[in-house]
């Protein structure tokens, strides 16, 4: 048992000096734990689900509104860092619908007859 741990250890041991290798023939000069993990995005609502919802919510901080919607979805609102990321994506929706509306109101405005 422990010899084949030990031929394990050592065989993994071996492949780090080769991911160590090859990141020096691409000019990595940073240590290697210093390389993140990929992490998958989580998405919480559906397509246009958080626009529907902020029309349905509308008035009050972004804090408020985000709020409101976890408590419709059924969502912990103890939860101070799901209450800041949905904060978050409430703020970042209503820049995006006022940069679409400002673009539509310009747009409209250029139209010549």
């Amino acid at each position: 048992m422990r010899l084949a741990l030990r031929q394990q250890g050592a065989h993994l041991k071996d492949q780090i000096a080769h991911v160590d290798h090859v990141l020096a023939i691409f000019g990595y000069k940073d240590p290697p734990r210093a390389i993140k993990p990929k992490q998958h995005k989580v998405y919480r609502f559906k397509r246009r689900e958080l626009s529907i919802l902020l029309r349905q919510y509308e008035g009050g901080t972004n804090r408020d509104i985000a709020l409101r919607i976890i408590e419709h979805k059924g969502w912990d609102a103890g939860d101070r860092e799901l209450v800041a990321k949905i904060t978050d994506s409430v703020k970042s929706a209503k820049q995006y619908r006022a940069r679409t509306a400002k673009k539509l109101l310009f747009a409209d405005s250029n139209v010549v007859l």
